[in-house]
């Protein structure tokens, strides 16, 4: 059944030899349409590209997998109006291992192809969410004994401002609020230097 794209989806489709960045609601269809952009260009007559040589990154292995889902169906929909067709007899294959997946995921398998090359053991593995959580805990740990020991008058305001006796669990957690919201930022440190000079955005 044919699509009836609105003149932007068609924009974002075709487009080529450029940028694209797509801003759009929840539910516009948005996964719709990069489906129908990665197939033009497997099936551009002029300038094919073969499906394994794209990468498609996502935020979700949810999300991923219907991605990976969708563009299959697409394919083999292609592949059954024009089942003579070498390409799309290819491309029906390649997608089995095209590079469809998260962010993370492809973060990872860059680490696992190239370990070698920034000197890391090729026996490492990523942390849980606890792990993570735990050593963030003690990383905050060690920088407030560190600041303990300067003893510089502005730090033990702080720490009598927040703490409560000798327990520095709201300090910690505010310190590590502090961290998690400035990782939200394309730069991280550049936010912490602006909100410091009392130029960052209120949160």
């Amino acid at each position: 059944m044919a699509v009836n794209w609105t003149e932007e989806q068609l924009q974002v489709i075709g487009a080529r030899g450029q940028d694209v960045l797509v801003s759009a609601a929840a539910g516009s269809g948005k996964t719709a349409v990069l489906v129908e952009r990665v197939l033009s260009r497997v099936t551009d007559t002029e300038h094919p590209v073969d499906i394994d040589r794209m990468l498609i990154v996502t935020f979700t292995n949810a999300a991923a997998a219907e991605m990976r889902e969708r563009i299959r169906d697409r394919l083999m929909q292609k592949l059954e109006e024009h089942p003579d067709d070498a390409h799309m007899q290819r491309q029906s294959i390649l997608v089995q291992r095209a590079s469809i997946m998260t962010i993370h995921s492809f973060c990872l398998q860059v680490l696992r192809s190239h370990f070698h090359l920034i000197g890391l053991d090729p026996a490492f593995r990523v942390a849980d969410e606890g792990e993570l959580r735990l050593m963030e805990h003690d990383a905050a740990e060690r920088l407030l004994r560190q600041e303990y020991e300067k003893a510089l008058p502005e730090f033990l305001t702080l720490v009598e401002s927040l703490s409560s006796g000798t327990q520095d669990e709201v300090l910690i957690d505010l310190l590590l609020q502090i961290c998690h919201t400035a990782e939200g930022h394309p730069w991280p440190l550049e936010w912490l230097e602006a909100c410091a000079a009392g130029e960052g955005e209120e949160r």
